[in-house]
């Protein structure tokens, strides 16, 4: 075998496991008998969703090198996940465990990432901080920018400049195809690279963002978390804006992905048994303008 099907067949066992309707049952097995066993048998099956996330992180933050790598981490994230995962509660696990699995990926792109490495969380820190700055003044690359930052963060202007030059490296991605048998032993192609370009700076605010917003929202009440999520068509507990129909399954026995739907102010009122729709609208904005005024903190 080669190197390259090894890392696409990382979790491939050799002798291929029973193979149920859906992936939730792996989960509902392992937490009902406590064996491992089962968790195996799902990476078997579920290498192929992995590694066409692995590849899309690989083609997005250019992190040619870190294939197997990101499968791995990715892996930790959703092994933590199940650490939190209350089956009780009727959310599938593979909704569930987004949440801990991206944020596993995020940390390792920060320090890890091609072009411009952090060593340690304290310079990552510096990183972030000098690319919002940079985008606060208009991504505007020139001597007065560079000072402006310094003054501001106390970094000194070469260090500025250096982080700068780090953030604004377009890192050239070679394009190139591998060809492997999947579980039926077909032959089929797997991009694992592509051409592109990745500006660090839309990294850092797309993270930042997303966890200050993430974190605002977990600051509301119960009521208002649900009918925000409702309204808006996401998972409250694990943001997920699609959700596996166990009744719908497709042409390989798998559930469907259904888009969630957004839940109007009437049905909102009947199912929180409020008084009407202004209401669930009112707590509805009164939810958002909390959100905003933290946000703005």
């Amino acid at each position: 075998m080669n190197d390259w099907e090894q890392d696409l067949k990382i979790y491939r066992l050799e002798q291929a496991p029973p193979k149920y309707k859906n992936y939730q049952e792996y989960f509902d097995r392992y937490f009902k008998e406590n064996d491992e066993t089962y968790l195996s048998w799902f990476l078997h099956y579920y290498e192929k969703e992995l590694n066409t996330k692995a590849r899309g992180f690989v083609n997005e933050y250019a992190m040619c090198g870190h294939f197997t790598d990101l499968k791995q981490v990715y892996v930790l994230g959703m092994m933590e996940a199940l650490q939190h995962y209350d089956i009780s509660r009727g959310v599938p696990f593979l909704a569930f465990k987004e949440f801990y699995a991206m944020n596993a990926l995020h940390a390792y792109i920060r320090t890890m990432r091609t072009g411009y490495t952090s060593q340690s969380s304290y310079a990552d820190s510096q990183l972030r901080t000098v690319m919002w700055k940079f985008a606060d003044l208009g991504y505007r690359y020139d001597e007065e920018v560079i000072n402006t930052i310094s003054k501001e963060t106390g970094i000194s202007q070469k260090k500025v400049n250096e982080i700068l030059l780090g953030g604004h490296i377009n890192m050239n991605r070679i394009d190139f195809y591998r060809q492997y048998g999947d579980e039926d032993s077909e032959d089929s192609l797997e991009e694992i690279a592509a051409d592109g370009t990745s500006q660090t700076e839309e990294l850092y605010l797309r993270i930042e963002k997303a966890d200050k917003v993430m974190s605002t929202f977990e600051g509301l009440n119960y009521r208002e978390r649900a009918i925000v999520a409702d309204h808006l068509g996401f998972c409250m507990d694990c943001y997920a804006t699609d959700y596996l129909d166990e009744f719908d399954l497709d042409a390989n026995g798998r559930p469907k992905r259904k888009k969630k739907k957004p839940v109007p102010f009437i049905e909102l009122a009947v199912d929180h048994s409020l008084a009407s729709p202004d209401t669930a609208d009112k707590i509805y904005r009164r939810a958002l303008e909390k959100m905003r005024k933290q946000l703005q903190k």
